[in-house]
């Protein structure tokens, strides 16, 4: 199937997906095919072993030099 081909490889591509409902739109609009959530989180979760890696957001309040104090002397305990 020319979709699940083309799944693959966006994903293989490292092309991120926030989330599997963005898949199913995306596949919506790309190949006009109505799939479920669960239809696709099955497809990419157990077919293709694909995990969607979206970095949490961080405080623009953080204060950068004691989150580098703490990289470096939390690796040191480790």
């Amino acid at each position: 199937m020319e979709a699940l081909a083309g799944l693959k490889e966006r994903l293989e591509k490292g092309v991120a997906f926030k989330s599997y409902g963005e898949i199913v739109e995306w596949l919506k609009k790309e190949y006009n095919l109505q799939l479920t959530y669960a239809t696709v989180y099955a497809w990419v979760h157990n077919r293709f072993q694909a995990k969607l890696k979206v970095p949490r957001p961080q405080s623009a309040l953080q204060d950068v030099k004691a989150v580098e104090l703490f990289k470096k002397t939390s690796s040191q305990q480790s």
